[in-house]
């Protein structure tokens, strides 16, 4: 029983209530309000009836909702307001009662600890992982991956099965080069209350080809739109695509995090005759319509996103998300430990040790296709000898990556695509692996490619990051037992990509984990593998052969027809060894225990949509 006898009393009770959160939050959650009595009393001598209105508290045994689908009994102390009509004849205290009703919007509120600030917000420019983690909840994509079945307190999205988000229903033609679009009816966006229409699917895509060539104009470009000119308007609710490429990752590539659709009529009129596309306003502003809307951001501090009220699907259970940003992985654990973020990204392996064995936190980890793996310079000495790059492959230690460095979270690698992909196994590729721990076919190899005594080189990793620390340190260590001195060099991360995109790095570089957004092994193969055109070929490798095997894969639609080519692709790929591939790892999330609905999407970036707390 709460009592209280002025408002600043009161409002230190409700400020102790909410303080008490993490013991009180499941009978907040399942009763959705809770009466609270407050007032003042006065002594009164009466001889009559009167009204008296009395607060009982009791312990009585209630079904309580945690889930949908689930409800449990347990005892609940239930303060309620009780008025019956008695004869006083003395002295007697009169009680007023104030209720004060709490709702459950602490238990509807999800906390993230995230390591820096969101970088920006205009989809144009997506690529920084805080960026694209927040386009993908606040924008609305063409099309989105269904979530798959449970399969133990987290599910896979399913990547063979596609909803509709901007656009309702799609069909191609009988030769894929032509996409009927139609566009979702009744949608609005929030900020403004402007109809999406037609005409803002237009423009979206026009501005994604104007501000290219990353972000939306890279994926328009690799589903085969260059120009606004293959987008025909048919009416108000459809557009047709013209002369797209035929390709088996146009569904997964509408899915992107950049595609949002824009308020055209918003940011035209934040635009200037300088900036024609308002993007100096859009790094800073929101114009989308997704399931969840940028409410507030407090640069360098904290970003809180509200549920879309006006989202025809389904609703998300938190109605509020908040992104805090806590730049020191300590603090981010120590604030999930005492339950004041529900969700801390971006913690070490020990960390996440750690986190497991507190109180209340349990860490999900999901076999995943995060590749762990290094880059080996195929341009420049020594490895752009093949000899040696397979005796490098021959050298690594697997087994200690994957329980020495990644604590058991990870799985050894075994080539380009993942064994974790659902290809792997579709095509048949365990056989085209090679390569186990073995020093003496290391020597061996070495001494072919004119190394019997060893050799030197540099390794390129990302400064103050443990995880690039740890591989390299691990390495390093297993290297030096065959006379091979590798030193190591910590870049920022700006450095890094200088040197990958500019192929300057002297011999290795290690930059975390790299995964593919689109689990497929054409993506895998025209991203990285292209001699002509790959987005980020970082070795310098190259490959007639393969090459021609992606121009001839390019347009099949069907995995039959891809099979064989890419397991000659893949086979040539390891045997050439222009990367290490030591380990695909799980994907680790260290949250409380109460938090679930967790599906894991290729992209890896967080889905806010279908997280619930459920008890």
């Amino acid at each position: 029983m709460m009592t209280c006898c002025s408002p600043a009393s009161r409002r230190a009770s409700m400020k102790m209530l909410w303080k008490r959160v993490p013991s009180v939050i499941a009978v907040v959650a399942a009763m959705a309000m809770v009466a609270v009595a407050c007032g003042g009393t006065e002594t009164v001598t009466v001889t009559e009836e009167v009204v008296v209105t009395s607060i009982v508290t009791e312990v009585v045994t209630e079904e309580v909702v945690v889930t949908e689908t689930e409800t449990v009994t347990e005892e609940v102390v239930v303060t309620s307001i009780v008025t019956e009509e008695v004869v006083v004849t003395e002295e007697v205290v009169v009680t007023e009662t104030v209720e004060v009703m709490v709702d459950d919007s602490e238990a509807r509120t999800l906390r993230i600890a995230i390591a820096d600030d969101v970088e920006q917000l205009d989809p144009a420019l997506g690529s920084a992982q805080l960026t694209n983690l927040v386009l993908k909840n606040v924008y609305m994509q063409p099309v989105q991956y269904r979530p798959g079945p449970d399969v133990g307190g987290f599910s896979y999205a399913d990547t063979t099965s596609f909803e509709g988000q901007w656009i309702e229903s799609w069909d191609f033609s009988d030769d894929f080069r032509t996409i009927t679009l139609r566009l979702r009816q009744g949608l609005t966006f929030p900020t403004s209350g402007n109809p999406v229409t037609a005409d803002d699917a237009i423009y979206t895509i026009n501005r994604a080809l104007a501000t290219g060539p990353a972000g939306p104009a890279w994926v328009w470009g690799n589903i085969g739109v260059t120009s606004i000119d293959q987008i025909e308007r048919v009416d108000d609710r459809t557009l047709i695509v013209h002369n797209a490429r035929p390709s088996t990752i146009v569904l997964p590539l509408m899915r992107d995090q950049t595609m949002g659709i824009m308020d055209s009529v918003t940011i035209q009129a934040n635009s200037t005759e300088d900036d024609p596309w308002g993007r100096d306003w859009l790094k800073q502003n929101y114009a989308g319509n997704g399931r969840y809307v940028v409410d507030t951001w407090e640069r360098g501090s904290r970003m809180v996103l509200k549920r879309n009220p006006t989202w025809t699907g389904f609703q998300p259970y938190f109605e509020t998300v908040e992104l805090l940003t806590v730049p020191e992985a300590a603090n981010r654990l120590a604030l999930l430990q005492s339950g004041d973020v529900d969700i801390a990204l971006d913690l070490s392996v020990q960390q996440l040790a750690t986190a497991a064995g507190s109180d209340g936190v349990k860490v999900l980890s999901v076999p995943d296709r995060n590749g762990i793996n290094v880059l080996l310079n195929n341009q420049a000495p020594p490895f752009d000898n093949v000899t040696l790059r397979k005796a490098m492959s021959y050298a690594v230690d697997y087994n200690a990556i994957v329980n020495g460095v990644l604590n058991g979270q990870a799985v050894p690698s075994q080539g380009p695509i993942s064994v974790n992909s659902r290809f792997f196994d579709l095509y048949n590729l365990e056989d085209a692996w090679i390569y186990e721990h073995d020093p003496d076919r290391a020597r061996q190899l070495m001494a072919e490619a004119g190394y019997p005594d060893g050799f030197e080189f540099e390794m390129v990793i990302r400064q103050d990051i443990p995880l690039d620390e740890a591989v390299a340190t691990n390495l390093k260590a297993q290297f030096a037992d065959l006379g091979i001195d590798m030193s190591i060099r910590p870049v920022t991360g700006a450095e890094m990509f200088d040197h990958l995109f500019g192929l300057t790095y002297g011999g290795m570089a290690f930059r975390g984990g790299l995964l593919d957004y689109v689990d497929d092994p054409y993506y895998q193969f025209f991203l990285w593998w292209d001699s002509q055109d790959a987005a980020i070929n970082w070795t310098g490798f190259a490959d007639a052969r393969i090459d021609e095997i992606l121009d001839e894969t390019a347009s099949v639609v069907s995995d039959p027809g891809r099979r064989e080519p890419y397991r000659e692709a893949v086979t040539r790929l390891v045997d050439a060894a222009p990367m290490l591939w030591l380990a695909n790892a799980n994907y680790t999330l260290a949250m409380r225990d109460d938090i679930g609905g967790f599906t894991l999407h290729p992209d890896g970036l967080l889905w806010f949509a279908t997280l619930n707390r459920s008890g």
